[in-house]
Parts: structure tokens; C-alpha cells; sequence
């Protein structure tokens, strides 16, 4: 600075003097402009000017590092206030309800509600991923996954009830069949998502999502979204364990009431079968009604009757936990005073359990061949074994429905300013999601027909996903072109449970409808050896049947001409004077079924005759 006065000042004197300089020879000399005379000093003081030069930019450096430094702090304070967090105006997060797939620079404050670890269904011991349900502080809901190669990353800062502010993060869609949330889009983790800790979050809301057993009833909700469910266990069928393709599933169907006695039905499978019969077993002297609150369960509707279940994952059984819910439902319980029927309630919660063999399912209903199909006139389940030859592709194999009232939508090519699909319930919608329906020829010895296969029989089949799914039906864009890996259907056997339902007899429709499905080995010979072909084989040349009814030391009853075999040991619960149910192993459900007629099993094995020349 003392260099740069000391310029300055020499300057000054030569304007005064004239404008003029002093060269190298002592001579003094004029100059024609300032600019030249300033020029010709700043040369001569090449030290000061790069004085000079260096302390500009000590100036600039040090304005970025302060005004870097404050931004941060700005931004770590999260309030571009002179208030700090006090001020009335807060940098304003994305609303979960608005966050969709049209960018990803979204910004959410939310709290985790669940969080599990789905595995592959093949492999039980592997993880798949990490999920969670996500809640802002409005309410709304969303589901979040982070892929398995990004759990390392990221699985350290989540936990049940924390907060977190999240960021760049892709929005994935969540059509499916069964929603765990109301959202259409759900939260996908890139490995550049930023996480940070968050204590501000005003937590009045209520992460629970109960639906009223009479709208359960009355299906008056999205039926694809999940829920949770509160009620009181009022009996209980013994657990069933079902061995299929060497792995066994576990069973347990109850019947649960609200506090005003509604009563619906429900099935839990698998670890919830387990945990709700050993909880009855351990209890089984105790007078306390047993209360139970599922997260996550869903809705089947079989048989025109609904009935609540478990999800496959994210579900969760708490009973007679000492929480809120549970703890307000009891204490409403005592206020009604409906507690002293307590111990005639525990007499009828059975923990018991039941073995049974996978063919025992389609073993309830009349075995028959396909060309026999259209000699009813009355709804009913058959068990047909037949092998697909092919796919019917005049309806193609996907359907769009409305994302409303779910019904079947149709495309609009006729009214190019309506909407693009027409619902015979809401009018013009753009709103749809996709499901599968597939129709496939089957064969048997007598003749061939059209089988109707869903979702959640394909996916099974193919090993495939949702997601899966409805990419193959985005990329199809309505060309209807089967993918290649259905394919692996054709030529295979399979033991078929279809129905025939009203709708087939009063429209003469020849598609039926697939409620169960299997290729295995063991459950295909089983049902053959009852099949009218392997029957038809063990006949005497005189036309009387080939079977025990002359011997005495059988199981069977023996009634005039009728050989009946003691169903107790094929169905257990059939002496509780209830309908038998019907077990779906591939959707994890149950279907009510009225149907009194069952196939009798053989106690014997009766060797084939050969006929004599």
C-alpha cells in the first residue's frame, strides 16, 4: 500500500510538471496522454503493480471463502432468515401426496412408519431388498425400496421412527394387483440419494390406516391397497400345514368381531398361522379375549365373501401387545360389558394342527374330463387334468381397467378429445393400470377347451414379478404380442381347479375360470388314479367295478351300493358342520365353496386286471 501511495503520488507531481516523464538518459520528456504517463510509471514500478496485483486477488479469495462458509451454514440451518430457525419462513419441503415421476429434484421430510426386509420367495434366506412405509406430516403415504447392493449404503440411517429429509431419488411406479400404500408412484433409491437427520417433524399424525369391518364387508375401499385390521379372535379351525413342491405352508383360519359383533372371516399363513397358534396354546387356560392388530393385511374376495389375510411381506401380527390400539380396544371391550362370554370364546379357539397333502385340495371337487364340461347347468369347481397346447389371443393378454371403480376399459379411437380409454362406469378415463388375463387352449383325451389364467397364476408360473409385468405391458404399447418367456407353458400337464361360474351359463361363454393350478408330480398321479379315464380302466369285462366293495376289512362305510370313504381323515375340519374351504397355495388366500361333492379316496390299491383271451 505504501508502494502504491508513493505511485500515486509521483503521478500527481507529473501532471503538474506538465505530463511529463524522466527517461533512462536523465532527459526529461513529455508525454501526449495521461494513460502514457501512467504507463510509463507503473513500468518503472513493475514490484509495486504485482504488489498490487496479489493483494486484489488475497481480497477476492478471501470474499469466496467467507461467502462459501456463510452458505453452508445457511444451508445447514435449512432457513435463508436472519432469524435462523426461528423465522416465520422455513425452506418448504415437497408434499408426498405431489411428488411424481415428472422430475427427480424432489425434497421430502417424512418419518419411517415400517421398515422389513423382503426375501426371495426361492430363496427365504436371501434378502432381496429394503423397504419402507414413509409419512409426511400430512398424512400421506409411500412406499420406498432400496435395492440389495444399496443396503450398506444406506441401512445405517434408517430405523423405525426416525425422520429423515430425503432427495434425489427416482419415482418408480406402484401399480399392482395388492398396493401396500394409496400412491401411485413409489420412492426407488439412487446411490447418489442424499439422507439427512431430521428432528423437526410435528408428529400428530396417525400412521395407522383402519378400515371398518362393515366397509370390509361391503368392499366400500380400494380393495388393492392394504390396511391394518383390529379385532377380537372369536374362533379359531386347527392350523393346516400343506406340503407342496417339498415345502410346507402354514394355515390358520379364524373368524374375528368389532366391537359391535360384526364378524369376518380371516386367514393367516405361514409365520402368523404359527405365532397366533402358538399364543392360543400357551394361553389356553386364560379367560382374556384374544385381540390381535395386523399390519399390512389385505382383502381376497372368494366366493362373493371377503376375507382378510397377510401380505406375503411388510405384514406384522401384534397380540394382546401393550399398545394404544390394542389397549383402547380392550378397555371399550370391558366398557360393553361383553366380556363375560370370555371363557365360552377361549373354548373355541383350537390350536390344534392338521396335515395336508397338496392333492387334497383338488381332490374335494368332481374330477372330470373336458368334453364333460358342458353337461352342467349349475355352478360348480372341477378338477380337470389337462396339458396347455396354446394361447387364444383374441382378447390379446392384458386388459386395461379403471383406476376408479376397476372396472374393464375399452380404447377410445373415436372421440380424439375424450379421454383415451371409455369405462362403462365413469365415462371417458385416462386413469387405468394394467392386469393380466390370460386365455389358454387346453387338451385332455376327449377334447380341448379355453382355461382363463390371472396375474397371480402367471407370475407363479413364469417366476416373475409385478414389476416385471407391467414393464412387459408399457413396452407392448397394445400390440398384444405374448412375451417369449409364457411360452414355457406350452406342452405341460397340469391339474386344473376351474369354475364354472353364472356368468359362463347364462352367456354361454366356453372360458373358465382357473382357481388353482399345479404341475406337480406327486398331486398329478394322485388325481389320476380318481380320474374317469384311470376308473375306466379298472372295469371287469362284465361291467361291474374293479374295487374293494366285497372286502370287509376296509375303512369304508357301506351303504346299499355306495362305497364311502371317511372324509375326516382328508378333510379335518369337515365334522365343524362349516363349509369346507378351498386353499389357494399360489395366492395365499381361501375360497368358501359350496360344493357337497367330494372325491372318495381308495384305501386299497387295486391292481389292474388283465383281460383273459
Amino acid at each position: 500500500m505504501l508502494g502504491l501511495s508513493s505511485l500515486k503520488l509521483t503521478v500527481e507531481q507529473e501532471l503538474i510538471h506538465g505530463v511529463s516523464a524522466t527517461n533512462d538518459h536523465n532527459n526529461t520528456i513529455r508525454t501526449g496522454t495521461l494513460w502514457s504517463t501512467v504507463a510509463y510509471i507503473i513500468t518503472a514500478a513493475l514490484l509495486c503493480g504485482w504488489l498490487q496485483f496479489l493483494n486484489f486477488f488475497g481480497t477476492g479469495v478471501a470474499y469466496v471463502v467467507t461467502t462459501s462458509t456463510c452458505m453452508i451454514a445457511i444451508q445447514k440451518s435449512n432457513c435463508y432468515h436472519k432469524e435462523g430457525q426461528e423465522a416465520t419462513y422455513q425452506v418448504v419441503f415437497d408434499k408426498v401426496a405431489e411428488i411424481n415421476a415428472s422430475k427427480e429434484s424432489w425434497n421430502i421430510r417424512v418419518k419411517v412408519v415400517m421398515l422389513w426386509k423382503p426375501t426371495y420367495i426361492n430363496n427365504p434366506n436371501m434378502v432381496a431388498s429394503l423397504d419402507m412405509i414413509l409419512i409426511d406430516q400430512e398424512g400421506s403415504r409411500i412406499q420406498a425400496t432400496i435395492k440389495k447392493n444399496l443396503i450398506p449404503v444406506f441401512e445405517s440411517l434408517f430405523d423405525e421412527g426416525a425422520v429423515r429429509e430425503i432427495s434425489n431419488f427416482a419415482m418408480a411406479s406402484n401399480e399392482s394387483e395388492y398396493m401396500l400404500v394409496p400412491h401411485k408412484h413409489k420412492i426407488n433409491f439412487y446411490k447418489t440419494t442424499k439422507v439427512r437427520v431430521s428432528n423437526d417433524f410435528v408428529d400428530t399424525v396417525d400412521p395407522y390406516h383402519f378400515i371398518s369391518f362393515p366397509d370390509l364387508l361391503a368392499r366400500n375401499f380400494d380393495t388393492r391397497v392394504a390396511f391394518d385390521f383390529l379385532g377380537e379372535v372369536v374362533s379359531t379351525d386347527p392350523m393346516r400345514v400343506i406340503v407342496e413342491y417339498g415345502r410346507e405352508k402354514r394355515l390358520m383360519n379364524l373368524v374375528a368381531q368389532d366391537l359391535s359383533g360384526t364378524r369376518i372371516a380371516v386367514a393367516l399363513w405361514g409365520s402368523f398361522a404359527m405365532k397366533l397358534n402358538t399364543y392360543i396354546s400357551q394361553h389356553n387356560n386364560d379367560t382374556a379375549p384374544v385381540i390381535i392388530l395386523l399390519r399390512l393385511a389385505k382383502l381376497k374376495i372368494w366366493g362373493g365373501q371377503p376375507q382378510v389375510g397377510n401380505c406375503l411381506f411388510g405384514s406384522r401380527l401384534h397380540i394382546n401387545d401393550d399398545m394404544p390400539q390394542i389397549l383402547e380396544f380392550k378397555s371399550n371391550l370391558n366398557a360393553l360389558d361383553t366380556n363375560v362370554e370370555s371363557s365360552s370364546r377361549t373354548s373355541q379357539l383350537n390350536s390344534d394342527t392338521v396335515v395336508a397333502n397338496p392333492e387334497d385340495y383338488y381332490l374335494r371337487f368332481q374330477i372330470k374330463n373336458i368334453d364333460e364340461i358342458p353337461d352342467f347347468n349349475e355352478e360348480v369347481g372341477l378338477t380337470i387334468i389337462a396339458t396347455i397346447i396354446g394361447f387364444d389371443m383374441d382378447d390379446g393378454w392384458y386388459s386395461f381397467y379403471c383406476r376408479d371403480c376397476s372396472k374393464k376399459v375399452t380404447k377410445n379411437d373415436d372421440d380424439v378429445d375424450a379421454g383415451p380409454f371409455h369405462c362403462d362406469g365413469c365415462g371417458f378415463v385416462s386413469d387405468v393400470f394394467g392386469k393380466i388375463r390370460i386365455v389358454v387352449r387346453v387338451q385332455d383325451e376327449s377334447g380341448s377347451s379355453s382355461f382363463v389364467l390371472f396375474e397371480r397364476h402367471v407370475k407363479d408360473l413364469i417366476h416373475r414379478g409385478n414389476q416385471w409385468l407391467m414393464d412387459k405391458i408399457a413396452k407392448d404399447q397394445g400390440r398384444q404380442q405374448i412375451p417369449d418367456e409364457f411360452k414355457i407353458l406350452l406342452n405341460k400337464k397340469f391339474v386344473f381347479k376351474v369354475q364354472i361360474s353364472m356368468f359362463n351359463l347364462q352367456n354361454n361363454y366356453r372360458a373358465y375360470t382357473v382357481h388353482k393350478l399345479t404341475d406337480d408330480e406327486r398331486v398329478l398321479a394322485e388325481v389320476t388314479k380318481r380320474s374317469p379315464n384311470h376308473q375306466h380302466d379298472n372295469i371287469n369285462d362284465n361291467g361291474t367295478p374293479i374295487n374293494k366293495s366285497n372286502k370287509e376289512n376296509t375303512n369304508s362305510v357301506h351303504d346299499d351300493n355306495l362305497d364311502v370313504v371317511d372324509l375326516e381323515a382328508v378333510t379335518p375340519s369337515s365334522s365343524t358342520g362349516k363349509r369346507p374351504i378351498e386353499i389357494d397355495a399360489n395366492t395365499d388366500s381361501l375360497e368358501w365353496s359350496s360344493s357337497k361333492t367330494c372325491a372318495v379316496r381308495d384305501t386299497l390299491k387295486i391292481p389292474k386286471l388283465e383281460k383273459l383271451d
